[in-house]
């Protein structure tokens, strides 16, 4: 051994899966395994896609090539996708741009969607009051 060379100063890098999973997308592509599987399973999706159990695979190079060429031209996807109101679009954009979210989701062909504030589940309708038991 070199004795130049310190045995910690080495790093060992595994080779990049040949199959892309929900499992491994975000530490190769960085997209979060959720917006995988939407985009996989999205109509018109042009990849062939292994289902192994609840796994869904797809060949890592081609994935790439698919991202790609939605980074260079989104056009066609966005064209497929509900015309909504281009003024809402901007603003939940914006407001997305601050957490990079809009940037994950342009990076595979999707647009953030602005919904209104659901109430809390647990709280009672407005008007309504909830019964008490009586003490034992």
């Amino acid at each position: 051994m070199c004795p130049e060379l310190d045995e910690r100063a080495l790093t060992i890098t595994a080779p990049q899966p040949e199959m892309l999973s929900q499992k491994n997308v975000e530490s190769v592509t960085g997209i979060p395994a959720r917006v995988f599987l939407d985009t996989i399973r999205a109509p018109g999706f042009p990849l062939p896609v292994t289902k192994l159990g609840k796994l869904r695979l797809v060949q890592r190079e081609a994935f790439v090539v698919f991202l790609r060429a939605l980074a260079r031209d989104p056009a066609p996807r966005r064209a497929a996708a509900d015309p909504a109101p281009r003024q809402a679009a901007a603003e939940a954009a914006a407001e997305d741009e601050r957490t990079g979210v809009a940037a994950v989701l342009a990076a595979v062909g999707l647009e953030p969607v602005r919904q209104p504030r659901a109430g809390r589940a647990s709280a009672p309708p407005g008007g309504v009051r909830r019964g008490r038991l009586p003490p034992k």
